[in-house]
């Protein structure tokens, strides 16, 4: 029963973790969402922030779903374990009966004498008076017993009485999660038709898309290829990008988020366009939405090797630990340069902000293992 209660715990405490967290984001989204509102575009980022906070909405239904499931087999464990203690009290208390009988027929002082007296030796009287001496005691102790369970069972009925008031807080959380995510729907399907309306106006932004992601990649793939061909020159990795080159593959999903608050909008690889059909847009990189004036960190301590300017995404920066690279777009401000040596969570620029513009406060961030292009959701510490 104490292993189960200790699991119960654990498992009840890590449930409402994951809720909090979840709450926490949808708050935060809560608060870009506004920001954007307040800017008056129309565009798909805005659209695929409500996607979001959609997706957050089942996920905290998710979570009180299992909070209920977890109470509710606290609920069967409680019920059964009062069943368990009212028997043990009903048998106490039979057995407590006889004892009392028992006691009541042999009540007198000169009967218990003349058990003592009417022994044979010496040895079979102490042992007599030892029995006396033990059956009083054990006496005691079932009247001890019985007063400690019927106190163990009104603790467990005030705990179960509990655990259904917290089973029905939870049910009225999980209804009012239930309108919010109606709300949210409803929202979505309205941002859709709007949306739907500016198709010429949508195709061109893919086609920018494509472009500014085109340019990062031939900046990754020409970096590569030039830093290959020194690499072959001089023989091999130095000893600071060996220790860099482990010390990052060690940190796999340790690593700091690049700005201090935001939600990923998009995410890793292939997904349909949200309201173009028959579209499909790759993302080699994750999409962070923020708040203005956001600042962007660099995610392990490494040195910067470009610094350059993406249509539609302002400025970029790659920078280069050991065999691994980070790239970070969509900045400005840039405080760093080629060939600086950054720390882990130093600052390196501004996400952009402008009013006007959809694409405002996102920050585009890719990992690289030389060629190999990473999912960086499964390398940042978990939100």
């Amino acid at each position: 029963m104490i292993f189960n209660l200790f699991c119960y715990s654990q498992s009840k405490q890590d449930l409402e973790q994951k809720k909090l967290k979840t709450e926490e984001e949808l708050k935060l989204s809560t608060r870009i969402l506004n920001e954007t509102e307040k800017s008056k575009t129309e565009g798909i980022n805005k659209l695929l922030i409500i996607k979001k906070r959609i997706s957050l909405r089942e996920q905290l239904i998710q979570d009180i779903n299992n909070e209920i499931n977890t109470i509710d087999r606290q609920i069967i464990d409680k019920a059964e374990i009062i069943i368990k203690l009212e028997n043990e009290i009903r048998i106490l208390k039979e057995e407590y009966a006889k004892l009392i009988y028992f006691a009541y027929k042999n009540r007198s002082n000169y009967d218990k004498l003349m058990f003592v007296l009417a022994a044979g030796n010496f040895n079979q009287a102490y042992r007599r008076i030892k029995y006396i001496q033990q059956y009083s005691n054990y006496r005691k102790k079932q009247a001890d017993q019985i007063v400690y369970k019927q106190k163990e069972l009104e603790y467990e009925i005030v705990s179960l009485k509990d655990k259904k008031n917290e089973k029905i807080q939870l049910l009225s959380e999980k209804e009012k999660e239930k309108l919010h995510l109606s709300y949210e729907q409803e929202r979505e399907t309205k941002e859709i038709t709007n949306l739907k309306k500016k198709e010429k106006e949508l195709k061109k932004k893919i086609e920018d898309y494509k472009k500014a992601m085109k340019k990062i990649e031939n900046e990754i793939a020409d970096l590569i290829a030039k830093e290959a061909e020194e690499l072959r020159k001089s023989k091999g990795l130095t000893a600071y990008d060996e220790t860099i080159t482990s010390g990052f593959k060690n940190s796999r999903g340790k690593l700091e988020w690049p700005i201090e608050k935001g939600i990923i909008i998009r995410e890793f690889g292939e997904s349909n366009h949200p309201v173009l059909k028959g579209i499909v847009i790759n993302n080699d990189g994750i999409d962070i939405k923020t708040s203005k004036d956001e600042k962007v960190k660099c995610i392990y301590e490494g040195v910067v090797k470009r610094v350059f300017a993406v249509p539609g995404a302002n400025m970029a920066v790659i920078i280069r630990h050991g065999q691994y690279l980070s790239l970070y777009s969509n900045l400005v401000n840039v405080k760093i340069k080629p060939n600086d040596r950054v720390n882990k969570g130093q600052i390196i620029g501004d996400v952009y902000y402008t009013k006007e513009d959809d694409n405002s406060s996102v920050l585009h961030l890719r990992i690289y293992e030389e060629k190999q292009v990473l999912n960086p959701k499964t390398w940042l510490t978990k939100k």
